[in-house]
């Protein structure tokens, strides 16, 4: 289950790149913010559903606790990112600088994520060392 958890997370960071793009796409669009942003959004809320099950994935792995805080983490990191957008109102000065926040917490959530996968593939390697080093030696 934890070779799962990693390719889990392999799809999250695809969506993470892929919700930079959409973002850069939405700011330069020619319609309303609301148009402009669609697709951000959406993508957005499947990378929510994906950190959200990626608690489930890491709790099932049995890699302990650091794995699934990381990866509630994670989804926690997601729904600051929504909280961020609402709260802040466009046009303002202080909108503006709260919505700056906005980035710096998309590369928060992209660090958390890629620290996750790396935890994961360490113990993954412990595994096979542990499971190499308890196998009878034969004579």
């Amino acid at each position: 289950m934890l070779k799962f958890y990693r390719v889990w997370i392999g799809l999250l960071h695809v969506l993470i790149g892929l919700q930079f793009f959409l973002a850069g796409y939405g700011a330069i669009g020619s319609g309303s913010p609301d148009e402009s942003f669609a697709l951000h959004i959406m993508n957005g809320r499947a990378i929510a559903a994906v950190a959200l099950l990626g608690i489930l994935f890491a709790a099932l792995s049995r890699a302990g606790g650091k794995l699934v805080g990381m990866a509630a983490g994670v989804l926690g990191l997601v729904v600051l990112q929504s909280l961020i957008a609402l709260v802040s109102v466009a046009g303002t000065t202080p909108g503006q600088i709260i919505f700056g926040f906005h980035a710096i917490n998309a590369l928060m959530i992209m660090g958390l994520a890629e620290a996750s996968g790396r935890l994961a593939k360490q113990l993954l390697a412990d595994r096979k060392h542990a499971e190499t080093d308890a196998a009878p030696v034969a004579a």
